[in-house]
């Protein structure tokens, strides 16, 4: 891995999701755990926004690093984005993250924008055009067959859409990517703050969560 750059994933094997820092060991040696990804109840029950999301990154002795909250809830059918605050345990912002939900009829992929308070501010799509042009006459059909097959008990998981995600400033320099096959998520400039990217991980996971994710997809607590 080039000097700079980082790996993270998120791993569902406790009650609570885990965000970690890839070491450059083998297997597990050396990894870092940012923070455990805690869903904050909104007092809403089953009534919230489908869009609303509140938990917080919590490090060290049970110590919340940063909290996301919702600061706008977005619209499938006007197609308006959702808009959300990554802030410090003090209040104080970190940053911001906005999640337009992707348009089939309109040919619209769903889009993740990133802005710090430093200064960053990246954009970034789900899957390549080139594999959504495939996706379409080829694997959503493949899909409901596996779909189909899955109902039936003569198969597995049906076969997924393009996931790869790769968030670019205004010059196309690549800054994260998301490798979707792999689950993993790549910083390619270490100025980033891992807080930030923590709450980003945390947003992105609950959208589109790694197949080990299973029940505790969305942090599985209502």
């Amino acid at each position: 891995m080039a000097q700079g750059q980082m790996a993270y994933n998120v791993r569902y094997g406790t009650s609570s999701p885990v965000v970690v820092r890839c070491g450059a060991g083998d297997g597990r040696e050396g990894d870092i755990a940012v923070g455990l990804l805690c869903r904050v109840p909104d007092g809403h029950g089953g009534a919230a926004h489908p869009s609303a999301r509140t938990f917080d990154v919590v490090g060290e002795g049970q110590t919340a690093i940063a909290r996301v909250s919702t600061e706008r809830t977005g619209s499938r059918a006007s197609g308006s984005p959702a808009v959300y605050r990554v802030d410090d345990p003090h209040g104080a912002p970190l940053g911001r993250v906005t999640y337009r939900r992707g348009r089939a009829l309109r040919g619209t992929r769903a889009r993740w924008t990133v802005e710090s308070v430093t200064g960053h501010s990246v954009r970034g799509f789900r899957g390549r055009l080139f594999w959504w042009v495939v996706w379409w006459p080829i694997g959503l059909p493949v899909s409901m067959l596996w779909l189909i097959l899955a109902l039936l008990g003569e198969g597995d998981d049906a076969f997924g859409k393009p996931r790869r995600v790769i968030w670019r400033d205004s010059s196309r320099r690549a800054h994260l990517v998301f490798r979707g096959v792999a689950d993993e998520y790549r910083v390619l400039d270490g100025s980033w703050d891992p807080r930030l990217v923590a709450a980003l991980l945390g947003l992105h996971q609950s959208y589109d969560p790694s197949e080990g994710g299973g029940e505790n997809g969305w942090y599985a607590r209502s």
